[in-house]
């Protein structure tokens, strides 16, 4: 299949399976939310989720979000561009933060969420329908780009992280998260738990992409149409291989995720001393973030 079929075939799917935290479905983070039930509550409550899950890696608690990654103070005033907006959580934390916020999302569904959420808290921005691998601005426009938990379903990542490298001026940064193919998530959970216990790595002919796409994003559903995991070197050369001179990857240590290791049905290891599970979720987590500067 083509790269232009298969983000066709992502974006079908994104569009009929958004990301909605949990709350349309019990037991995969996917799942429709009918706009009519969309308020002020739904989307603290999305805003909540996310902070459970990225709490101590993405910011510490009565925290801003993100702002243990990112310098608001050097924020304010930024033009940013938010790729993957889903339901505009970090749109609205980059205009609190005083930022001027272009956001951008593959699906009507996720476009729609977004302006909904800035609609419903009287915050102004900018959303629209667009492929981040064509991106349709100017080169040099933008002073920050986010791209959070989405570029791991872009089918042509280092096209995607190229359009990057060109909209944002010179000095201006960005922050990726990604799926960290180095991570006791990785290796126990898809590789020895199911793909091995459970033969899903015989099933699948031992392609682990296949794997991964059937057991991350939608797995009530089948699983997602592409899902790629990185290494921290794998990270790196994505975005120096683009141009950025300054390129820092690195897992992020997601607490909560650590409390539901191994696996959500025998979570022990949320049993044991806080300083061991911070020491795992450093080396291991599933989130791997990518800073830089161009």
């Amino acid at each position: 299949m083509s790269k232009k079929d298969l983000t066709k075939q992502v974006a079908e799917w994104w569009n009929k399976n958004p990301f909605t935290f949990g709350i349309a479905t019990s037991g995969d983070q996917v799942g429709r939310v009918d706009f009519s039930k969309m308020n002020l509550d739904y989307f603290n409550t999305i805003e909540r989720k996310f902070r459970k899950h990225s709490a101590g890696g993405a910011q510490n608690e009565g925290m801003p979000l993100f702002s243990n990654l990112i310098d608001y103070a050097w924020l304010k005033g930024k033009k940013v561009l938010d790729i993957g907006v889903g339901s505009g959580f970090s749109m609205v934390a980059f205009i609190q933060g005083g930022a001027e916020v272009t956001g951008i999302d593959i699906t009507d569904y996720a476009v729609r969420h977004a302006m909904c959420n800035l609609q419903c808290r009287s915050l102004q921005g900018t959303v629209v329908q667009m492929d981040a691998q064509q991106l349709a601005f100017p080169s040099n426009s933008f002073d920050f780009v986010n791209a959070w938990g989405c570029l791991m379903h872009v089918p042509d990542g280092q096209k995607a992280v190229a359009e990057i490298y060109r909209v944002l001026k010179p000095g201006g940064r960005f922050l990726i998260y990604l799926y960290n193919k180095n991570s006791l998530t990785f290796w126990f959970n898809f590789i020895f738990l199911r793909g091995i216990l459970l033969g899903k790595l015989f099933y699948y002919g031992f392609d682990t992409d296949a794997l991964v796409r059937r057991y991350t994003d939608g797995i009530t559903v089948g699983g997602n149409p592409y899902t790629k995991v990185y290494t921290r070197k794998e990270a790196y050369a994505l975005f120096n291989n683009a141009g950025f001179a300054a390129v820092e990857s690195q897992p992020v240590p997601f607490i909560s995720a650590v409390d539901s290791w191994p696996m959500r049905q025998f979570p022990f290891f949320r049993y044991f001393p806080q300083t061991f599970k911070s020491y795992i979720a450093r080396k291991w987590s599933w989130a791997l973030i990518v800073r830089g500067e161009k």
